[in-house]
């Protein structure tokens, strides 16, 4: 069977249904409810789409360049239009700028860095997307509380402290060119392209998965084993352990 996972790490599937990013749920139908156009320079139109998820009936903002929407013939209502066969090519921002919401065991001061690295990419504006993703790694390694002298000996302590997590993943960042374990302010550094910056924000959500959010889950899985064997005993306490 053809593998499709991709799609899960889309916005839009296709003129129907979508990955919702308030839910977080996948596969979802939504409904354009609203579409408005302006002026985003002085030879180049802009259009926004408003579209509301099916499931928790939250919306979201879109804009893109070309109309993904058409005006129904005979009514005021519009759908999205059949000729856009990849909508998520199209958009060049988002609001939620992902629908990848990211764990909310995650610190927030992580999160809320790589959410705005990730809007920033979506303009193009390369230089701030930079600078979030070096301050989020800092802030990741502050909060670990990993020792060393410099920035490589730090990353190789975090990859110590998690045997668990792939080493390719610390192996990533630890390669990064012009980055200190001083915080980010007005320090001189060249921005990253945007294949580096993706492949950044993507190795470290990996690694912040596994760090925050998959023990909490092991956790949780393991508190329900045990309460559900609590229960059998207890039902059979109750029977006199008859069958």
């Amino acid at each position: 069977m053809q593998d499709q996972s991709h799609l899960d790490r889309k916005y839009f599937i296709d003129n129907q249904t979508f990955n919702c990013p308030f839910c977080n749920r996948k596969n979802l139908r939504y409904v354009p409810v609203g579409m408005f156009s302006f002026d985003w320079s002085e030879n180049k139109r802009c259009h926004g789409l408003v579209v509301r998820c099916s499931s928790c009936m939250k919306e979201s903002m879109h804009l893109s360049y070309m109309e993904l929407a058409d005006w129904s013939h005979g009514n005021e209502n519009f759908q999205m239009s059949d000729d856009v066969k990849d909508i998520d090519k199209e958009i060049f921002y988002s609001r939620p700028t992902s629908f990848f919401v990211i764990d909310q065991r995650i610190p927030a001061t992580i999160r809320e860095l790589i959410t705005e690295g990730e809007g920033c990419l979506k303009l193009n504006y390369l230089t701030g997307a930079s600078a979030c993703i070096r301050k989020a790694i800092y802030e990741l390694l502050v909060r670990e509380e990993v020792r060393g002298g410099d920035y490589g000996s730090r990353i190789k302590a975090l990859k110590q402290k998690y045997p668990d997590t792939d080493p390719v993943l610390f192996d990533v960042i630890s390669h990064i060119q012009e980055l200190t374990s001083d915080k980010v302010h007005e320090q001189s550094w060249p921005k990253w392209d945007t294949a580096t910056i993706i492949l950044l924000i993507e190795t470290l959500k990996a690694i912040l998965q596994d760090v925050y959010v998959l023990p909490v889950v092991k956790a949780e899985r393991t508190k329900e084993i045990l309460d559900l064997k609590a229960k059998v005993k207890r039902d059979k306490s109750t029977s006199g352990g008859q069958e």
